[in-house]
C-alpha cells in the first residue's frame, strides 16, 4: 500500500503544472473605448515565424472581437508583442527516513534528481498613437512541456493553445466598444 501512495503522489506530482498567470494593466486616466483603430507598431521580433504568426492572429482576433479595426494609416492605437523562452533547472533532494522503509522497498532510486522547467512568456503592449504613451498591457506566463526543440513546426503546435489561451484571458479585461 505505502508503494502505492509513493508512486501515486510522484505521477501526480509530474504531471502538476502551474496554470497560466495573466496580469493586465490599464493608464487609469485614459478612457480605452474611445479608440477605435490600431496597427502593428514595429517589425516582429526574432523567433519562430510560425509562433509569431500565431500570437499576431490571436492578438488581431482579440481586437477584432472587442470592436477594433486595423488599419495601416492613422491609427488611434499601435499593438507590439514581446515573447520569450527561458529555461531553469529545478532540482529534488528527497528526503528519507526509517518510516518509509529503503529505496529497494519503495522502488525509488535516493539520491538527488534534476529536470528542466520551461517558462513562455508574453507580453502584449498598446500605446496612444499621438501620445506614443503605453495605455495598456497584459503579460501572461505559462508552464511549457518543453523548450524549443528546433523544429518549428512542432514548436509552434506545442505552444498554440496556450497562446490563444493566453490572449483569451487578457483582452477579457479590456473594454468592448460599442
Amino acid at each position: 500500500m505505502r508503494k502505492l501512495i509513493v508512486v501515486l503522489i510522484i505521477v501526480i506530482g509530474a504531471g502538476w503544472a502551474p496554470a497560466q498567470k495573466v496580469k493586465v494593466s490599464a493608464d487609469p486616466n485614459v478612457d480605452l473605448s474611445r479608440f477605435k483603430t490600431y496597427k502593428w507598431d514595429t517589425p516582429l521580433p526574432p523567433g519562430n515565424p510560425i509562433v509569431q504568426q500565431a500570437i499576431v492572429e490571436a492578438i488581431d482576433q482579440a481586437m477584432a472581437a472587442k470592436g477594433l479595426t486595423k488599419v495601416e494609416n492613422e491609427p488611434d492605437i499601435t499593438v507590439i508583442f514581446f515573447a520569450a523562452t527561458d529555461t531553469n533547472i529545478q532540482i529534488g533532494y528527497p528526503s528519507w527516513s526509517n518510516s518509509m522503509g529503503t529505496a529497494r522497498s519503495t522502488g525509488i532510486a535516493v539520491g538527488s534528481q534534476s529536470w528542466p522547467v520551461t517558462k513562455g512568456s508574453l507580453v502584449v503592449d498598446i500605446a496612444d498613437a499621438k501620445t506614443k504613451g503605453n495605455v495598456w498591457r497584459g503579460s501572461a506566463t505559462h508552464m511549457l512541456k518543453h523548450g524549443p526543440t528546433g523544429d518549428l513546426s512542432k514548436d509552434a503546435k506545442t505552444v498554440e493553445e496556450p497562446i490563444k489561451k493566453s490572449v483569451e484571458k487578457m483582452f477579457k479585461q479590456f473594454p468592448r466598444l460599442h
